[in-house]
């Protein structure tokens, strides 16, 4: 009797066992910051608890990295990045993952120097400029950056003596582009925020009533003629227009439905790289129909149902003859 006892207790303590070891971890937390800054370190752990020993893997980017803490330290190229932990147990049957969104707020960035005259505060060809590599904190060492590689100076271009400032003798249009510095403390490197100069041309135009008629269709169409590949798109500063609305590529066609409102169409012309590179804008009144003359070949409806009516009658006079 005790021995069945001592065998039914064990049965049970190993289908215990089986039951636990089956399952999936449990209770898996994620814990960091959701805010970090490029070139600082921060510090994430996983934990969980598993049937008998967890193991943990951290995914970001694409790479995988083992243990239960990770140390982030981002180079401040991404904005948002994701950092996933993925726990399995000890026979790789079960895992569970947990994902986190982290900000990534980086405090360096390529801006126009503030001590050169205002006339040079926006880049224009023919006249000086200059960079600054804002928010370094010296020592460091500082490299800039042109369309992601290198930038190789010519004898229009010079540096300070700290790297900090890229000065252009005489701006041509060929130093269009993405320029940025890179910022290196030790083995931590931070990348800035980018700075485009462009110095291609840019014409606009935006054609269409300054007065809406109510219940009447109007069409506004946007040409942008630019140096450098670009589309357009429209902006809606005062709300959606009410009645009928129509937005096709460059144009908009519009049938307002209300006397009075008043409406901004704003074309922006928009570069891939450099963003916005160019707007216009055209305010619009709705006001009352006017009558509109008729064409001299037109048929009023009136007359026609008359014909229609004196054909058909002479068409029945002509049947009970």
């Amino acid at each position: 009797m005790q021995l069945d006892m001592y065998i039914n207790l064990l049965l049970t303590i190993t289908g215990l066992a089986q039951v636990v070891t089956a399952s999936k971890p449990q209770w898996v937390k994620l814990s960091g910051p959701n805010e970090v800054i490029a070139g600082v370190s921060a510090l994430y752990e996983c934990s969980a608890v598993c049937s008998r020993t967890c193991y943990y893997t951290w995914n970001l980017k694409g790479q995988s990295f083992p243990g239960s803490k990770f140390t982030l330290t981002e180079n401040g190229v991404d904005k948002f990045i994701s950092l996933t932990c993925t726990v399995t147990d000890e026979d790789h049957k079960y895992f569970v993952s947990k994902i986190t969104s982290v900000t990534v707020i980086n405090p360096i960035s390529v801006k126009p120097s503030t001590d050169q005259s205002v006339l040079n505060q926006q880049p224009k060809v023919g006249r000086s400029f200059r960079l600054t590599c804002d928010g370094a904190s010296l020592p460091v060492t500082i490299t800039w950056i042109k369309d992601g590689v290198p930038l190789t100076l010519d004898s229009r271009m010079s540096l300070s003596p700290d790297n900090v400032t890229l000065s252009f003798s005489l701006l041509e249009e060929s130093d269009s582009g993405r320029y940025q510095c890179k910022v290196l403390n030790g083995s931590v490197s931070v990348i800035s925020k980018a700075y485009w100069i462009y110095l291609g041309y840019v014409v606009m135009s935006l054609t269409g009533p300054n007065q809406a008629e109510v219940g009447m269709q109007s069409v506004y169409t946007c040409d942008a003629q630019c140096g450098m590949d670009c589309t357009v798109q429209w902006a809606l500063h005062a709300g959606f227009p009410r009645g009928r609305f129509i937005a096709e590529g460059p144009r908009i066609l519009w049938t307002p439905s209300d006397i009075g409102q008043t409406q901004v169409f704003t074309c922006i012309t928009l570069n891939p790289g450099a963003g916005n590179i160019g707007q216009v804008s055209k305010t619009v009144t709705v006001v009352e129909a006017r009558p509109h003359p008729k064409p001299s070949n037109a048929v009023s409806a009136k007359p026609s149902v008359a014909v229609v009516s004196s054909a058909t009658l002479l068409m029945l006079v002509s049947a009970c003859v």
